[in-house]
């Protein structure tokens, strides 16, 4: 089978995006700019504050912001829509990669995943921009006020951009995998009824 270009390059960018998404949700998204106490930087991730921005280092759970109910749930739905992109990007790249050996028909599938992902992954990242602006409260300032972005959040932007060019390269057509549905299509038997048609159109 010849392999066409945009496929094999979907499947690539397809990986890279979904590692993004893995390696990005247990890190860091916002990054404190004042050391607290010996040297060490809070980091505040998805999942809870580290005090020495380490993962596996003394971690505190989203209950710390139970005073500041809006951005608990802005986390909380952070979490969930990570966890679903996790899921549908991991889903394209291992059916983008069977789509590279055959079954055409996968092609749609794996655009309706990419669409989808481009809507879960940029829920996650609007909202890590929405705590960096806006104040939860009076008594829970934006980030912006003592932190600055930080990885998970450059990784979660960055998967998201190569999913929109995945869309775009599943829009082009997959001249090898066409063109080998085709070469099936036309080298099945005939049944006896096209025989007759087509020997009755000749004659």
């Amino acid at each position: 089978m010849k392999y066409n270009i945009p496929l094999i390059l979907y499947v690539v960018l397809q990986f890279v995006a979904f590692f993004f998404v893995l390696v990005g949700t247990p890190l860091d998204i916002f990054r404190d700019k004042s050391p607290n106490g010996f040297g060490k930087f809070p980091c505040f991730t998805l999942w809870g504050i580290l005090f020495n921005c380490t993962p596996g280092d003394k971690m505190e759970g989203i209950d710390a912001y139970s005073g500041c109910p809006l951005r608990m749930h802005q986390f909380r739905a952070a979490e969930a829509f990570v966890i679903i992109s996790i899921v549908v990007y991991g889903a394209a790249f291992i059916l983008g990669l069977i789509l590279l050996f055959c079954c055409p028909v996968l092609r749609r599938v794996c655009l309706t995943l990419n669409i989808v992902g481009v809507v879960t992954l940029c829920v996650v990242w609007a909202l890590v921009v929405e705590m960096y602006y806006k104040d939860a409260n009076p008594r829970c300032e934006k980030f912006k006020e003592g932190a600055s972005y930080s990885s998970a959040f450059v990784l979660f932007v960055l998967a998201w951009i190569l999913d929109v060019i995945n869309i775009f390269l599943l829009l082009l057509p997959f001249a090898g995998v066409d063109a080998g549905a085709n070469r099936r299509q036309s080298c099945r038997p005939r049944s006896r009824m096209e025989v007759v048609g087509g020997d009755g159109g000749r004659a």
